[in-house]
């Protein structure tokens, strides 16, 4: 192989990697913003994602984050940050929870959401001129066809309790729950 055909070949090559590059670039950014939506319970993966985390205070007190957006029924994420703190309690050895402080905060968003229409698209009138006089002409209009994907505004839930754990209903209070009872509970909305 020549150097005139290498050098040829590493531009295309260059080329092809550029293009791969951007493209990959422009779906990530369409990616990134949060989709209209309720959102399942899951663990948050990074800090920025929707689900739970937690965080350890002390050996019987956890912090508990459910991220949500609005969408998501209130009931729920109230259930989602319960669960997960039952879980945690599980996991250490604590048969009981008690919420000791909750606290909500929603921040607004922009956020994908999906359009479905199922109307026709509208016609605007417009006024064509010839040289042999003027007349109302309407023309199609591009309306929201069920693919269209549109930017909205939502508000991001925050959901935290603060929950002490322990081994009896007793060193707790009046209103422990317990871990098992939580768990076997189906997550689902409340009517």
């Amino acid at each position: 192989m020549n150097k005139t055909s290498r050098v040829s070949q590493l531009y295309k090559t260059s080329l092809i990697l550029s293009t791969t590059f951007l493209l990959l670039n422009a779906l990530s950014g369409c990616a990134s913003a949060p989709i209209a939506a309720p959102t399942p319970y899951k663990a948050a993966t990074v800090k920025s994602s929707y689900g739970y985390s937690s965080k350890k205070v002390s050996e019987s007190d956890y912090v508990v984050l459910f991220k949500a957006t609005d969408k998501t029924p209130a009931d729920l994420v109230q259930q989602y940050a319960l669960h997960r703190a039952a879980e945690i309690a599980e996991k250490q050895n604590f048969s009981h929870l008690e919420i000791v402080k909750t606290n909500v905060e929603k921040k607004p968003q922009l956020a994908r959401e999906v359009v479905a229409s199922n109307e026709p698209p509208q016609a605007f009138q417009n006024t064509q001129c010839t040289m042999s006089g003027c007349e109302e002409v309407a023309q199609p209009m591009a309306g929201a066809t069920s693919n269209d994907i549109v930017k909205t505004q939502i508000n991001d839930v925050y959901y935290t309790i603060t929950v002490k754990m322990a081994n009896s209903a007793a060193s707790l209070g009046k209103k422990a729950f317990s871990a098992r009872s939580v768990l076997e509970t189906p997550l689902k909305r409340k009517k």
